[in-house]
């Protein structure tokens, strides 16, 4: 029964893919974070520093909504208190699920938590500065490719949680912690190499508000119906 509702889940998003007219964009405030740990995404002290942003959504159907955005943070903290006059970009394009049908034409389906994840992209400049004088300094005929690595190293996997509510037909509130897991080298030293321990876990708390353009948002009554049953 389990493997139908994914199914119908599945088809339930192609057919909104096709027909949907449901979108929404919105602004963001909060804060960005480091982690000192691949392992354990543990914190920092004293490096949360603020950020600011944008997203656009567009609804498959009350279930499911494909989001992209940036947040930018215009300074990094480092692990000893000091602001450095680096900052950081983060542009992202999630899947997002929610638990509960989410439709402003009803009033009873104006809150639901849930969670996305896609891909994401951030640059951190301080690390890039450091990179660009490294890499410039090295005689290495294989700096082409050690630039290229290092681009492809900022790919970042999310992993986000939160709730949104629609306090009017038009207008949205959602709070949000996001993660952003990193697999990073080591550009510092003469040969790049692998470093896990070095931190490559960032996170971000926004809280957003949002402007409901359309709303034709489609139920997905197969995914509704099996779901039912399973009470």
């Amino acid at each position: 029964m389990r493997k139908i509702i994914v199914l119908t889940g599945f088809i339930c998003m192609a057919f909104g893919v096709i027909g949907q007219k449901s979108y929404d964009y919105g602004l963001f405030l909060g804060t960005t974070q480091n982690h000192s740990s691949s392992i354990l995404p543990i914190p920092e002290a004293g490096t949360m520093n603020f950020a600011a942003g944008g997203y656009y959504r567009y609804s498959l159907n009350e279930r499911y909504s494909l989001r992209g955005g940036v947040i930018v943070a215009p300074n990094i903290v480092d692990a000893t208190g000091v602001v450095k006059p680096y900052g950081m970009v983060d542009a992202f394009a999630l899947f997002e699920f929610n638990f509960l049908p989410v439709n402003t034409k009803q009033p009873k389906k104006v809150f639901s938590p849930y969670i996305a994840t896609g891909l994401a992209y951030v640059v951190e400049f301080e690390d890039y500065v450091i990179f660009k004088a490294k890499s410039e300094s090295l005689i290495n005929p294989a700096l082409s490719e050690l630039k290229a690595n290092y681009w492809v190293r900022n790919i970042r996997i999310p992993f986000n949680v939160g709730v949104k509510y629609n306090i009017t037909p038009k207008l949205t509130v959602s709070a949000e912690w996001a993660l952003r897991k990193g697999y990073q080298k080591d550009y510092t030293l003469a040969e790049p190499i692998y470093t896990p321990l070095i931190p490559n876990w960032r996170s971000n708390f926004t809280v957003s508000v949002g402007y409901l353009v359309s709303n034709l948002c489609k139920t997905c009554p197969f995914y509704e119906n099996e779901r039912k049953k399973l009470k």
